[in-house]
């Protein structure tokens, strides 16, 4: 489906070329000549159609989408034996837009009318920067994968009203020194609008720093330590990359304040997707201490959140002190779930910890 897609933005000749090489290589007399599940015949239905030149992009439109085909001409029957050739000029067939292949000089004609390439995809532009989040200042790019295009972009903060349409031409690199959200898109030599893209970015909240003692898993690494304390929460979207994972141990981290300061409440966010092996920590303990050595025991939170819950849930485990504590250095220690039980279809295997935002006041 996806080499199909370059006839959209005007490359005809890499649909050709794709298409042309997955009817080469990826269809096999052996038996395992199918690369993908057949699924009633859809993986051969695309190998019939290919070879003919024509495909649906979008099912349930009238419009086809065509690429050079295996064959000079194509005979289908349709019903009360009548029959249409594809590759016949007073066919009347709708066939939607054929691209002219510039490898073959291939022409396309339909009801004798030539169809010319439309380019029916906008590329949106990329937003790059370091990371969703930075201390000072932080500088974010807009690039098009199309130089002639102009970019225009907005920045949204707290100075701003939410004017979607405040937006202006890019031209050099943006600086943010606040949070902020950026919107961008592109106009084309045609000029054709691309749709909208933005981004969000946050300044932290404060210059605490935080030494994980745990080792969180490669694929759940939240942008690494400092994604625990950069002021962005994750949602229930876990696969966005916002949470930290740790499997078949408990989480410990300190976090070190630079100075002793008068403190109250402590709070840490936890995830529970037990189709997704990730369950809540039976319980999060936190300790306070001035010398990192030393620490004061202050209290557990006890999970109540039912393991066997399949529903997406965030709990934030808090606690709250009757007093102010005088304290530089703060620990979190929350205690994974441990084996699955025979309940769970992972029977057997490491329940996962996931936790996004540590917050002290």
């Amino acid at each position: 489906h996806m080499a199909y897609l370059y006839n959209y933005i005007g490359k005809p000749e890499k649909t050709t070329e794709k298409v042309h090489y997955i009817l080469d290589n990826f269809y096999k007399n052996t038996p395992d000549g199918l690369i993908g599940n057949e699924d009633c015949g859809q993986m051969s239905a695309w190998y019939v159609l290919s070879s003919m030149g024509i495909y649906a992009v979008t099912p349930g439109k009238e419009d086809w989408t065509r690429t050079k085909p295996f064959f000079q001409d194509v005979k289908i029957k349709l019903y009360d034996d009548k029959y249409i050739k594809i590759n016949d000029p007073k066919s009347r067939i709708k066939l939607g837009e054929y691209p002219t292949d510039t490898t073959s000089q291939m022409e396309a004609k339909s009801n004798n009318k030539k169809l010319e390439i439309q380019n029916t995809i906008i590329p949106v532009p990329a937003i790059e920067t370091e990371s969703k989040s930075f201390r000072d200042k932080l500088k974010v790019e807009i690039i098009s994968k199309n130089p002639k295009d102009i970019i225009y972009c907005t920045i949204l903060n707290s100075d701003k009203n939410d004017d979607y349409d405040n937006f202006f031409p890019y031209l050099s690199a943006l600086n943010l020194s606040e949070s902020s959200k950026i919107i961008a898109y592109t106009k084309d030599r045609n000029g054709k609008i691309s749709n909208k893209v933005s981004a969000s970015f946050f300044k932290k909240p404060n210059n605490y720093t935080i030494q994980i003692k745990s080792k969180y898993n490669s694929q759940y690494t939240a942008g690494g330590r400092d994604g625990l304390i950069d002021g962005i929460f994750g949602n229930e979207n876990w696969r966005k990359g916002d949470w930290q994972g740790y499997q078949g141990q408990d989480f410990e981290a300190t976090i070190d304040l630079q100075e002793i300061k008068s403190v109250k409440n402590f709070s840490s966010n936890y995830l529970q997707d037990s189709r997704s092996w990730i369950l809540m920590p039976t319980q999060v303990d936190y300790y306070t201490s001035n010398d990192n050595v030393n620490f004061t025991f202050l209290g557990s939170v006890k999970n109540d959140i039912d393991p066997k819950e399949t529903e997406t849930k965030i709990k934030s485990f808090s606690f709250q002190s009757n007093n102010e504590i005088k304290a530089r250095y703060v620990k979190v220690i929350a205690k994974n779930f441990g084996k699955l039980p025979d309940w769970h279809q992972g029977y057997g295997d490491d329940a996962f910890i996931f936790i996004d935002e540590i917050t002290i006041k």
